[in-house]
């Protein structure tokens, strides 16, 4: 290599191109170590070490979300190294580092929400084909083995990153690998929600609401949820354990949470089954873009995204080739209107995903047929989405562009020619970017 990976503590001016062209050398480097190992596999695994020592340093050192795509295509990178030389020269690299560079390499694409790559867990499948002929019955996380590494890909699955936030994504990272040791997975189904994996298949790990009928491996996080529920009451009371250095307490609550939802014996699901669909929709961003689509005009950065599924509470949405300002983040509001129809549905962005079609996005529609509104205080009047028809005695959701525009008391609302008084049932619920309130109209 020519460039060395730099110092995180550099200058963000000068460290943001001097690192993505550093990581992208490091992939070439790599893809170039590929084709030596048959010629001389001690130069090429030496090759492949030194990257991956500079690799891991520069991941050591405190990684950010920034230079995320670079890492996840030097760690692909590494991994295709290790397992080119294991093909062409087996006895040049051992089985546990294969699959311990597959493993980070799903790892990165999880965290970056790129789908699972079959190819990687077809390889993990053969790495521990020795392991389950010799009768493997339990996978456990805390000893250095194929197994490990092959769990540690089940974990980075099964955590559900594309459904937090990315500024989340840093220690995110650091608490699953603490997670790792209170994992395992056995041929013993839990009468729970769970991943399931088929390593004799080299399949993708899926998640099951119901035992299978087929011989698998079944993960069990009973022992990582007790771990979690004591590290949420020291960060609930303020307590921040030292080795937790990454980011902020409330980040590492909010993560904490995350985990504890998608592992609990009762983990969120679908309420109606989503059916295909098809159609095009354009797609805005905030509270003030999907006013104005609400009133037919059209905003400039309006993006086309395509309908694959839909049902009366969800959408599923996904764009080609989209740039990174045109893809919403976690928790965003967005409007959504198909190009043959006037109703703007509203909905926050509950799940983002890149795979081969596009990136696709998961919404929880908060509205099927949005309007606007005026809230009045006897002072400042403010325009304000509306979630739900109009009938005294009922609620409504409200959506504003900050919470101090959602008040307790005095609040009025203007709409369809009729004045109702909002008496408030709920404390605002905050997003990036707005604010929702319910009320009861009076």
């Amino acid at each position: 290599m020519n460039a060395k990976l730099p110092s995180v503590s550099s200058a963000a001016s000068e460290a943001d191109d001097s690192v993505t062209f550093a990581l992208r050398e490091l992939s070439a480097h790599l893809s170039a170590v590929c084709a030596t190992g048959d010629r001389d596999p001690a130069a090429a695994l030496e090759g492949i070490l030194r990257a991956e020592d500079e690799l891991r340093a520069y991941v050591a050192g405190g990684w950010r979300v920034g230079d995320m795509q670079g890492v996840r295509l030097a760690a692909r990178g590494l991994a295709d190294a290790y397992w080119s030389l294991f093909v062409q020269a087996g006895h040049a690299v051992s089985r546990v580092s294969v699959a311990a560079s597959c493993a980070e390499a799903l790892k990165w694409d999880a965290l970056e929400a790129v789908a699972p790559d079959p190819i990687l867990w077809e390889r993990l499948g053969s790495l521990l084909r020795p392991d389950l002929d010799a009768g493997l019955a339990l996978i456990a996380g805390d000893l250095e083995s194929v197994a490990r590494h092959y769990l540690r890909g089940v974990s980075y699955q099964a955590a559900a990153f594309d459904q937090i936030d990315r500024n989340l994504l840093v220690p995110a990272c650091q608490l699953l690998d603490m997670c790792l040791p209170f994992l395992a997975m056995s041929r013993r189904a839990p009468a729970v929600p769970h991943y399931l994996a088929f390593p004799e298949l080299g399949a993708v790990p899926r998640r099951s609401l119901v035992a299978p009928r087929e011989t698998a491996f079944h993960l069990s996080t009973a022992a990582a949820e007790e771990w979690l529920q004591g590290l949420a009451s020291r960060l609930a009371e303020g307590l921040c354990p030292a080795v937790l250095d990454r980011g902020e307490p409330d980040d590492y609550l909010a993560v904490v949470r995350h985990l504890l939802c998608r592992w609990a014996d009762e983990p969120p699901v679908r309420r109606s089954k989503r059916h295909p669909m098809g159609g095009q929709v354009l797609v805005v961003r905030g509270v003030e873009a999907c006013r104005r689509l609400i009133a037919g005009d059209v905003d400039v950065s309006a993006s086309r995204w395509s309908v694959f599924d839909a049902n009366r509470l969800s959408m599923g949405i996904v764009g080609e080739g989209h740039s990174v300002p045109a893809i919403p983040s976690i928790g965003e509001l967005v409007g959504v209107r198909f190009e043959d129809a006037d109703l703007v549905h509203l909905g926050l962005v509950r799940r983002l995903r890149v795979d081969p079609g596009g990136v696709r996005c998961g919404l929880q529609l908060v509205s099927r047929a949005a309007r606007t509104a005026m809230v009045e205080d006897g002072r400042v009047p403010a325009q304000v989405l509306l979630c739900d028809p109009l009938a005294r005695g009922e609620a409504a959701r409200l959506i504003a562009p900050s919470a101090s525009v959602l008040r307790d008391d005095s609040l009025f609302l203007r709409a369809a020619s009729a004045v109702y008084k909002l008496h408030p049932l709920e404390t605002p619920w905050l997003g990036p970017g707005f604010a929702m309130r319910v009320y009861q109209l009076i």
